[in-house]
């Protein structure tokens, strides 16, 4: 699974930003639960669509559809920007073969 695209989506009342990651595969089961490590993991698999959200200890959170070619993004307003960076180096090793 390679990322195709992050654009932001709309600004937050509260500040924040949301972004969307789009891939150019689904979005597995396994990697939405290595993204969730070290958070708290709300999954329903037995939705019509197996949905799922992450709430993490540095604020961000982030929901999806595993099968689904995307997932959102919140990161709160605080040092967003250190955030979107950080994530994106995380994504990036998420990513990364091997």
């Amino acid at each position: 699974m390679k990322l195709v695209e992050a654009r932001k989506i709309e600004d937050c009342f509260d500040g924040g930003y949301r972004l969307e990651y789009r891939f150019d595969g689904p979005v597995a089961e396994a990697f939405m639960r290595r993204l969730a490590e070290g958070g708290r993991l709300d999954f329903f698999p037995d939705f019509p669509k197996p949905f799922f959200k992450i709430f993490r200890d540095d604020g961000l959170q982030i929901k999806g559809i595993v099968t689904g070619l995307d997932f959102e993004v919140y990161f709160p307003r605080d040092r967003s920007e250190e955030r979107i960076a950080a994530f994106a180096l995380e994504l990036e090793a998420l990513l990364a073969p091997g």
